[in-house]
């Protein structure tokens, strides 16, 4: 497989994902902005090979808080919503935890949660991991197909070195 056959499937790939990201996107309530904004990014080599070596999607922040069903009120603790807020957020807790040597990277991370039995408003919304997960089967193929023949073309250019008998200009 050359270079330009991988690329255009890696690009048809990324952008089969977006659109069926897109898609479930599209059906909820919401002003758009975050399926409007949602972007492929193609990572080529450093070097200037001709491959991409890489991929990924940009959305705003919030994407990754709607596919968790928080923000807004409302934390994900043990993989359940509840009413509840950052312990950062709390100045008085915040002081009282500096005050006992707590590192600022853990207080940014506790959450205290307000209401145990408080009616949930939110729910998850997984819209970028599936179509992820359902395609990436075809991706690896991809990659597999041209990293494949790449590694082999290298294996029999480097073939007369890790020979004893070197065979110059014989097949």
């Amino acid at each position: 497989m050359r270079a330009e056959t991988f690329n255009r499937g890696v690009e048809r790939w990324t952008w089969e994902v977006r659109n069926a990201s897109v898609n479930i996107l599209r059906r909820t309530k919401s002003t758009g902005r975050l399926r409007n904004e949602l972007k492929a990014r193609l990572l080529t080599d450093r070097e200037g090979g001709p491959a991409y070596v890489g991929l990924g999607f940009r959305f705003w922040r919030y994407g990754a808080f709607r596919e968790y069903g928080a923000g807004r009120g409302y934390i994900v603790k043990d993989g359940i919503i509840m009413k509840g807020h950052s312990a950062w957020a709390d100045k008085k807790k915040r002081g009282e935890l500096r005050s006992l040597r707590v590192s600022e990277y853990r207080i940014r991370r506790m959450r205290t949660v307000d209401e145990h039995y408080a009616v949930i408003r939110r729910s998850p919304l997984p819209w970028l991991d599936p179509p992820i997960i359902q395609n990436i089967d075809r991706l690896a193929d991809l990659s597999g197909e041209y990293y494949g023949d790449e590694a082999l073309c290298k294996v029999l250019e480097k073939f007369n070195k890790i020979t004893i008998e070197k065979r110059y200009g014989k097949k």
